[in-house]
Order: structure tokens, then sequence, then C-alpha cells
């Protein structure tokens, strides 16, 4: 994998999951990590079809996390297709990550397909569980989430460039 589209990647699993916010104002939006997302896709020389099939998914989930952003509203049947379309978006991505990697990388590769599985298995579960507010399980499935995403950034961020593997 290119160390431009790397660079995207790990900026954007880190915008997508980190929330830092002063008061209502979120200083890392997702937005930007989906735009970073289509940027990883766009900077790779040859993309995967995998890649380029999501790629127009990236942005619209971008221009949606951007009203929310500056205009705050809630719609459930938006928030369900928005998860879906993130999930299935976020998936396919890591899944093809992990066949550019697979050649030179194998044991990084089968960890990151262990970790988008475990990732979309337990916002499914976040998505379907919360509604009942049983404070025990949104608990840990809170602390399980948080969990996966330092594991998929950490990584992430273990993965060498291809540049560094050639030479």
């Amino acid at each position: 994998m290119e160390r431009r589209a790397l660079r995207c990647l790990r900026w954007g699993i880190f915008f997508t999951f980190i929330d830092f916010r002063i008061g209502q104002w979120n200083l890392l939006p997702e937005f930007v990590g989906m735009l970073l997302f289509y940027g990883s896709i766009r900077s790779h020389k040859e993309p995967a079809p995998g890649e380029e099939r999501v790629a127009p998914l990236f942005l619209v989930l971008a221009a949606d996390g951007f009203l929310h952003w500056i205009w705050r509203f809630e719609n459930s049947v938006e928030a369900l297709v928005a998860l879906a379309v993130s999930l299935y978006a976020l998936y396919v991505l890591l899944g093809e990550v992990a066949g550019r990697i697979r050649p030179g990388q194998p044991d990084r590769a089968a960890g990151l397909e262990i970790l988008r599985v475990c990732a979309v298995v337990l916002q499914c579960a976040v998505f379907l569980v919360s509604p009942f507010e049983l404070q025990w399980l949104n608990s840990l499935l809170t602390v399980s989430v948080v969990a996966v995403c330092i594991a998929l950034l950490v990584a992430v961020c273990r993965i060498r460039p291809e540049e560094d593997m050639q030479g």
C-alpha cells in the first residue's frame, strides 16, 4: 500500500473513531474521516474494484456527516441507512487494504481481517441494543468498541508502506 494512501487511511480512522468535543463542537468531525478514506482510495496508482465501488459512498457519507456537523438534526431512518452504508464501505475498504498488504505482511493482513469483522459486529450490536437502555450491556459494548477502535488504529499504524518494503 502506498505511503500517501496509508497516511490518509490512518487519519481517516482517527477522525472517524475519535470524538473530541469542546461543548457541542466536534473538533474531529467524522465527515473529514470519510473524505480521508476517499482520498486514500484515490491516491492509489491502481484502485481495486472494491475500492472503486465504495469510493462514492464515502463522498455521500461525508456530505451527510457535514450536514449533521453544521446542523443538528436526528432521523432514525437516515441514521440506520448511514450506519449500514458506513459499515459496508469501511468493511470493503479494510478488506481491500488487507488484500493489498497480504503478500508482504500476511500477519498484519490477518489481524486486519479479524478487526474489521469485530468492528462491524460491535457497531451493529450497539445500534440494536442501545434503544433498550440496558446500562450494563451498553457499557460492555462501549468498552468493546473502544478496544476494537484502538486495536484497529494500532493495526493500521503498524502497516508498512510498500515503498519501505521495496527498499
